[in-house]
């Protein structure tokens, strides 16, 4: 890449994809899968073998939109035909997520989506059900497989920041929860839905938090749902501060609008853009920088997008991990389940309040 340093331009931002790519069978027809999973898998190659959704509309639209060629009527024909051969994309409400693991074959492969049930103690009876019928089933922890969180990753696994100590997420965005029917039925929004994907990939950076101080807040544009805005502090003890400030109703832009992340470290940090978050109906491209070794910030370009890219190479290394093309299933059910019980205990600190000053 002409001007960037080498060491930048050889940061990972990619994940390879499986050398016989397994037929997928999609569970599930919602917006998500038109707007995330069927691009990626076509942007990528990986071969969708049918869909199945209990309104068969949606299924045939999305079929006709993505050549996809065949839409199975039933659910039990949707599993048989994908078999322990196929693998399974559960694009699935919480709710639903365990009775239909229950219906999966022995020995299947699954892609579940998150989150991995309403609450911990479900993501626990899930990860059991998974386990007991020797399905290897990874979360759609997309974030992990960013471009920018691949290089991100790299850079920190190299050395390039030295100790990481400081990790700060920061939004101030306006997110249009209308499009999604299902959110006023919830017992909690901002944290299962959005801060998720930002506590699986600070788990995934830093390990596990010793604790977690939360605050989620509603809006008044929101009345129906239960919070819209949250502060969060992960507790690293003494050598970390890791923060969120996540507002999702500032509606004022595109002044001040603002989505970063920063990664600091005692050699070196990176500053993130989310581009994607910026204008949710019309995204603009990430932009990441990075400076280390006391050289000057320098842009790193960036050779995918979130949208598509990371559905794909989430999708990608679970197939190569069940076919033992990759050692590690980054997503695993197991490690999601920790990031479940992190929003659980996130909702408990919000219930519970921070410590009350004396009068």
């Amino acid at each position: 890449m002409n001007g960037v340093p080498e060491t930048l331009a050889a940061l990972r931002q990619s994940w390879p994809m499986p050398s016989r790519p397994r037929p997928i069978t999609i569970i599930g027809c919602g917006g998500i899968v038109r707007d995330g999973h069927l691009p990626a898998y076509r942007k990528m190659d990986l071969p969708v073998a049918g869909i199945f959704d209990v309104n068969p509309e949606t299924a045939n639209a999305l079929a006709r939109d993505f050549g996809v060629s065949v839409v199975h009527s039933t659910l039990d024909e949707a599993i048989a035909a994908c078999g322990t051969e196929g693998v399974f994309d559960l694009a699935l409400p919480p709710a639903v997520l365990l009775e239909t693991v229950r219906r999966l074959p022995e020995g299947a492969t699954a892609l579940m989506q998150k989150p991995l049930g309403p609450n911990g103690a479900a993501a626990r009876e899930i990860v059991a059900a998974l386990d007991e019928r020797n399905i290897t089933a990874a979360t759609n922890f997309q974030l992990r497989f960013t471009p920018s969180m691949l290089a991100i990753e790299d850079a920190v696994r190299k050395g390039l920041f030295g100790e990481v100590v400081d990790v700060d997420v920061h939004l101030a965005v306006y997110m249009p929860w209308e499009l999604w029917s299902f959110i006023p039925r919830m017992h909690a929004v901002e944290l299962p839905l959005h801060s998720i994907h930002y506590l699986d990939w600070i788990r995934g950076l830093l390990g596990e938090p010793a604790s977690i101080y939360a605050k989620a807040v509603k809006h008044p544009r929101y009345p129906d749902l239960a919070d819209a805005r949250s502060s969060i502090i992960l507790d690293y003890e003494d050598r970390v501060r890791c923060a969120l400030s996540l507002n999702h109703t500032y509606n004022y832009g595109p002044h001040h609008v603002e989505a970063t992340i920063r990664v600091e470290g005692t050699k070196g940090a990176a500053h993130l853009t989310v581009g994607y978050l910026i204008d949710y109906v019309r995204p603009v491209p990430e932009r990441l920088e990075i400076c280390h070794a006391g050289q000057d910030w320098a842009e790193l370009p960036l050779t995918g997008e979130r949208v598509p890219d990371s559905f794909a190479y989430v999708m990608a290394n679970l197939q190569r991990f069940a076919g033992c093309e990759d050692a590690r299933l980054i997503t695993d059910v197991h490690d999601s389940m920790r990031t479940m019980f992190l929003v659980d205990a996130g909702l408990q600190s919000s219930r519970q309040g921070g410590v009350i000053p004396e009068n």
